[in-house]
């Protein structure tokens, strides 16, 4: 599956109603071939930087997810060489590299724990703004990541 393509399913999810961390999760495990009742739903509680807290950025959050499908372990047993959980460091310095921030609470000016916050979240359609971008932004790095260490991790 193209970049494109990749990115473009994730802002199609989001587009639905999914949360930020389950629009990268859904796309990117598209993208991979990986089906399982748990995706999205292990991703939800990321949405709005854990929780509505402002924290880590949901699409970050998902994005790590994401990584987690490709690179992920299944028994702990030390990595020689590679290490691929330094892989969602490099998604989180690329990310803030190109928006200077990897909070919610700084990316989209808004305290959601506030009403005022949802307020100005709606009222100024950060959603269709500001995390859409994030979204396919996450995506498209945690793609150009997959691709780019697949080989190392063989």
């Amino acid at each position: 599956m193209r970049r494109e393509k990749v990115v473009e399913l994730a802002k199609s999810y989001a587009a639905e109603g999914f949360l930020c961390s389950e629009s990268i999760l859904l796309a990117i495990s598209k993208m991979l071939e990986i089906k399982c009742e748990l995706i999205p739903r292990i991703a939800t509680g990321f949405g709005a930087g854990i929780g509505g807290c402002g924290s880590v950025c949901g699409a970050l959050s998902g994005g790590v997810v994401a990584l987690g499908l490709k690179f992920g372990r299944n028994e702990a047993k030390r990595q020689e060489g590679v290490t691929p959980y330094w892989f969602a460091l490099e998604l989180v310095k690329r990310f803030e590299k190109e928006f200077g921030h990897v909070t919610c609470r700084e990316l989209t000016e808004c305290d959601f724990l506030t009403v005022e916050g949802r307020k100005k979240y709606g009222d100024e359609r950060l959603w269709e703004t500001r995390c859409r971008q994030y979204i396919a932004s996450a995506t498209a790095i945690v793609f150009d990541i997959v691709s780019e260490k697949a080989s190392q991790t063989k």
